[in-house]
């Protein structure tokens, strides 16, 4: 685990909930209200590679207490490709590109700020995230959100998501290893019905 993950997660144990007491809309991440289904492009930049798939989450109403979620992705693999590639859909060693969607660790610090252009919110010295303007990303608009984190004393950008906060995940996301993008997914379609 790197550094500024680290120091991430001990701000996180340490934060009262009175701490976050603001004015203002806040976004509630993973609140599933039921019957709706999203779909992401998704794109990895390996080097100088770029591999595009699709991420699909569905989740409907199965009674009072229950819920069915089915997740599926599609990939493209060469027809040459052998064993768990072909079972792995050629994502390698299982990942799922929801673990690209929103790190639960950021997510918990981004529900606590203040949806609104200007917006800046310090993680005690381990970084900071800022609300930077409006975009429409798969029909729907909200909120650009920038995660930087301290690298060598200085913020670099980690990660980017834009949320509308009326969704239970973000309509984009964009994770940087090193200064660069890694992993970009983006919203195609929400239904809800």
């Amino acid at each position: 685990m790197n550094r500024h993950v680290r120091l991430l997660a001990c701000a996180l144990a340490l934060l009262p909930a009175v701490a976050f007491a603001q004015d203002g809309k806040k976004w509630k991440p993973y609140q599933f209200t039921g019957n709706e289904r999203y779909e992401y492009k998704v794109l990895v930049t390996d080097g100088e590679e770029k591999k595009e798939s699709m991420f699909a989450l569905d989740v409907r109403k199965k009674g009072e207490e229950d819920w069915d979620v089915t997740t599926s992705y599609r990939n493209t693999v060469k027809k040459s490709a052998q064993g768990a590639e072909i079972l792995m859909g050629g994502m390698g060693m299982g990942l799922t590109p929801a673990l690209f969607l929103m790190n639960p660790l950021f997510g918990a610090f981004l529900e606590q700020v203040e949806l609104k252009e200007g917006e800046k919110m310090s993680l005690f010295g381990a970084g900071v995230i800022k609300v930077t303007k409006k975009e429409t990303v798969g029909g729907r608009t909200g909120l650009i959100c920038e995660l930087y984190t301290k690298q060598d004393d200085k913020d670099q950008l980690t990660w980017v998501c834009t949320v509308d906060p009326a969704l239970a995940l973000p309509i984009r996301s964009v994770t940087y290893e090193a200064g660069k993008e890694k992993y970009r997914m983006e919203l195609v379609s929400y239904k809800k019905d």
